[in-house]
C-alpha cells in the first residue's frame, strides 16, 4: 500500500516538474452558434428561457419611463442605486416611487447593517449571457446588490451574448474591475433535508431590464 502511495505523489511531483503551459482554443463551432443567428431577439428568447428557468425574469422596454415604472412595481421600500446604472439613462429613477439612495452619496467606510437597509438594488451589467440565462456584473460597493431581496439588472442590447466565451473576446479584454460576479438567477440553497431556500447568498427576486430606446 505504501509503495503504491509513493508511486502515486512520485507521478505527481514529476507532472508538476514537467508541466506545460495549456493553451486554451476557442471553440467556435459550439451547437449553441448554430441555434442562434445573433440577433437581438433570437438571443433574447434563449436568455429570458434560462432566465425563467432559474425564477428570474427578463423585460424589454423602448424607453426609461415604461422602465422606470416597472421598478416600481417591483421594488421593496427603499432601493439602492449604482450610479453606473444611470450611465445613458439619466432620467431612469426619476418617477420611481419609492426612495432612493445612491452609490455616490454613501459612504465607503459602511458596514453590513448599512446595506441591509436596502431590500431592493439597481446596477448596471457588463453582459448578459444567452447560454445561460446568467448576467455579468462589477460592483466595488458589493453587500447592497448581495444583501438586497431583489436585484433589478439594466442592459443594453448590445451586452447580450450567445455564450461565456464571448465574454472573453476583445472587446472585454481591458476590463478592470476588481471582482467579477456571474449571477444564474435568485440564489439558492438547499438543506440537510433537501428543502430548497432562495435569497440565503443574494437575492430572491432578479430582473434584467433591457432599454433599448427603439434602436
Amino acid at each position: 500500500m505504501k509503495d503504491s502511495r509513493e508511486k502515486i505523489f512520485a507521478a505527481i511531483r514529476h507532472g508538476l516538474r514537467e508541466s506545460k503551459k495549456f493553451v486554451a482554443i476557442r471553440n467556435d463551432r459550439s451547437p449553441l452558434k448554430r441555434i442562434l443567428n445573433g440577433g437581438f431577439a433570437s438571443l433574447f428568447e434563449k436568455f429570458n428561457s434560462e432566465l425563467k428557468s432559474l425564477g428570474g425574469e427578463a423585460v424589454v422596454f423602448d424607453d426609461e419611463k415604461d422602465a422606470s415604472k416597472f421598478i416600481s412595481g417591483h421594488a421593496g421600500e427603499r432601493l439602492f442605486v449604482y450610479d453606473e446604472a444611470l450611465s445613458g439613462h439619466e432620467h431612469l429613477i426619476d418617477e420611481v416611487s419609492v426612495p432612493v439612495s445612491m452609490s455616490s452619496n454613501f459612504n465607503f467606510g459602511y458596514d453590513k447593517r448599512d446595506a441591509a437597509v436596502f431590500d431592493s438594488a439597481l446596477s448596471s451589467c457588463i453582459a448578459c449571457i444567452a447560454e445561460t440565462g446568467t448576467v455579468v456584473t462589477s460592483n466595488n460597493m458589493r453587500l447592497p446588490a448581495a444583501l438586497a431581496t431583489k436585484l433589478f439588472v439594466i442592459a443594453e442590447s448590445r451586452s447580450l451574448i450567445p455564450s461565456l466565451d464571448d465574454l472573453f473576446k476583445d472587446e472585454y479584454k481591458d476590463f478592470k474591475g476588481s471582482n467579477l460576479f456571474l449571477i444564474s438567477g435568485p440564489s439558492r440553497t438547499a438543506d440537510i433535508e433537501k428543502e430548497l431556500v432562495t435569497g440565503v447568498h443574494g437575492p430572491k427576486e432578479v430582473y434584467v431590464i433591457f432599454i433599448n430606446k427603439n434602436e
